[in-house]
Parts: structure tokens; sequence; C-alpha cells
């Protein structure tokens, strides 16, 4: 592997863990604006971002390379409505979709061919979490101002 692709991988590796800080903060607001549902949700998928962070770090290892962490660099948002959790979480998936998308093309330009089959599984992830982002953020524009639409949403998330 090259070096500009381990360093590409290790930077994502990073993006992952602060996209998991996005999901912790937000599972954080529903749970005091008592969203329990979504907030579990929001909480499960926290868990997950730090797993595909670990499957980025052990691809890298595997390898042979050391990934190269650094800071998490992170800014809180004040959220209070489940419709604003939901548009942050859909644009920021859509971030991680171009992300995944450039470290693709960056594996192909290199003929990275290891890193483009290990990419592929996240192509997949990221058109399936976008699809999921997007429903979630329809169903609480659909729910509007209804606090009883929006907390049968949250029942949804139960289940």
């Amino acid at each position: 592997m090259l070096p500009e692709m381990a360093k590409a991988m290790s930077e994502h590796a990073v993006f992952e863990m602060y996209s998991g800080y996005i999901y912790l903060q937000a599972s954080l607001a529903m749970e005091k604006e008592n969203y329990k549902g979504y907030s579990k949700w929001l909480f499960d998928h926290y868990k997950e971002e730090f797993t595909h962070a670990e499957d980025f770090i052990a691809f890298l290892q595997k390898r042979d390379i050391t990934p190269q962490l650094s800071d998490i660099k992170y800014e809180a948002v004040n959220l209070k409505t489940p419709l604003e959790v939901a548009k942050l979480i859909l644009e920021h998936e859509q971030k991680v979709t171009a992300r995944i998308s450039a470290l693709l093309k960056q594996a192909r330009e290199l003929g990275d061919y290891a890193s483009e089959v290990f990419l592929h599984s996240y192509i997949n992830e990221q058109i399936e979490e976008e699809d999921i982002a997007k429903n979630n953020f329809d169903l609480f524009t659909f729910a509007g101002d209804n606090i009883s639409a929006r907390l049968s949403v949250d029942l949804t998330f139960t289940k």
C-alpha cells in the first residue's frame, strides 16, 4: 500500500470515530428530550461507527501498516428536535458516502486492488445508511410539530 493511501485510510478511521461522536451527541440530546426509542437507535449507531473505525484500523494492520491516528475535532451542536437530529444525520451520512467514494477513486487510481475490494462493502453500507437516514428524516418531517405523531415515530425505533 502506498503511503498516500495508508494516510487516507488512517484519516478515514478517525472520521468514523468522529461520526460516532455525532451519533452519541444526537443520542444524548434525544434522551434529554425523552425520545427514548430514537435515542437508543442513535446510540446503537454510535457503537457501529466505532466498529467501522476498527475495521479500517484492522485492514491497515493486516497490510503491515500502523494507522496514524489524530485528534478527533468535534464541535457540539444544540439539537432539540428529532427532525433537527435526522437532518444532521442525513447530511453527515452523505458526507461519509462522499469520503468513501473518494477513497475508492484513490485506490483505483493507485491500482490498490485490496483497498478497492475492502471499500466495496462500505459503498454498500453507505447505500443502506443514506436510505435509513432519509427515511428517518421523512418520518419526522411528516410528523411535523405534532407531538403525538413524533412520539409515534419514536416508538418505531423500539421494534
